[in-house]
């Protein structure tokens, strides 16, 4: 007798991986952890006593945006305004050491820590996330790359002069797309529309058919042309 068929696996999300939305109780939590980090970059140890777990929250959404191993890792990137890989990472790594600093009672450790994050822009970044309004350049519009969990090397290749999250919802919401669409990588640029057309020359041996923005190659392919190509802007 020949087994049955096992049944596909259901996809209950309504949202792709990366683009979570975010609880309004965990939202209120980030943003008091802002408030405090804020706090203790202008007035020093003190602004963090008792309160030394938010450094820890706000490392925690910086780590999340450069291992991109979270359901809501693009949604909070994009709060905090796409910060580079290098810089969320340096980020990262100043808060922990700066907690570190803190709970040593080391105020050289400290003062250098509180130095390092100004340099990378740490303070205006998060005043954005409090206020809502992440950065955000006239004239700029976004490239994005999306695909699904399922089908990780099919990507679709795109701008938009909105928000990425708005513009993956609405190709998840399309008929025939029984699994949403998540980001896997945003750029800002100049005259988006126009970088789209070169990037798709650009890939255009990888692309599936002429007149479909999808391609089949891996994400770091796409990605080194994209990042190569935005760097001559």
């Amino acid at each position: 007798m020949t087994a049955a068929p096992k049944p596909a696996a259901r996809v209950e999300q309504k949202w792709g991986f990366g683009m979570a939305p975010i609880k309004s109780n965990v939202q209120a939590e980030r943003i008091r952890a802002a408030r405090t980090v804020l706090a203790t970059l202008v007035d020093g140890r003190t602004a963090a006593l008792g309160r030394i777990d938010d450094l820890s929250v706000i490392k925690g959404m910086f780590t999340r945006t450069y291992k991109k191993d979270q359901w809501d890792w693009f949604t909070v990137w994009s709060q905090l305004g796409f910060p580079p890989h290098r810089t969320a990472s340096g980020v990262s790594g100043d808060l922990l050491a700066l907690r570190r600093a803190i709970q040593d009672c080391d105020a050289t450790a400290t003062s250098s820590r509180i130095a390092a994050l100004g340099t990378r822009d740490l303070a205006a970044t998060l005043q954005r996330f409090i206020e809502g309004t992440p950065l955000r350049k006239p004239d700029h519009g976004f490239i994005y790359v999306l695909s699904t969990r399922e089908m990780p090397g099919i990507l679709k290749v795109g701008y938009t002069d909105r928000d990425v999250a708005t513009r993956a919802r609405e190709i998840s919401s399309s008929t025939g797309v029984p699994i949403p669409y998540g980001a896997r990588g945003a750029w800002m640029v100049p005259h988006a529309r126009r970088v789209e057309g070169d990037l798709h020359t650009l890939l255009a041996e990888y692309r599936l058919r002429g007149d479909r923005e999808f391609f089949r190659m891996e994400y770091r392919q796409a990605a080194a042309v994209i990042d190569a190509y935005v760097k001559t802007l």
